[in-house]
């Protein structure tokens, strides 16, 4: 199975504050650089703060939320980016863990943003 730009699917991911615990979440593929590694990102259903807290400045909306298969209402964590290879994230991401594919506007929007956050 190819992975391509804007596919989205479920990955296991692991907490920052402790790495040997994990969420299913979906992910976004959001770049492809030298040697066949990805650049991932990962979701979350928490909406922004209002006062906003330090994180939310990293939070990106993904509009159509329900067109893509999430359940409820996303951003993305522009700040926190997976790299994986190929080879990595085939053995660990199945054919039915695959929701769908962001469209091209949504996809430069959220790729937009991230190198914004990452400049």
């Amino acid at each position: 199975m190819p992975f391509d730009l804007g596919e989205i699917f479920w990955l296991e991911v692991e907490y920052e504050d402790d790495p040997n615990e994990f969420k299913r979440r979906p992910a976004i593929i959001v770049g492809k650089i030298e040697n066949s590694l990805f650049i991932l990102v990962s979701t979350t259903s928490q909406s922004p703060n209002d006062p906003p807290s330090y994180y939310d400045q990293f939070k990106i909306p993904i509009y159509n939320w329900r067109k893509y298969g999430f359940l409820k209402p996303s951003w993305g964590l522009g700040y926190r980016l997976i790299r994986l290879t190929d080879k990595e994230l085939k053995s660990v991401v199945k054919r039915e863990d695959f929701l769908g594919r962001m469209n091209e506007i949504d996809l430069r929007n959220l790729i937009e943003k991230i190198k914004r956050i990452h400049q």
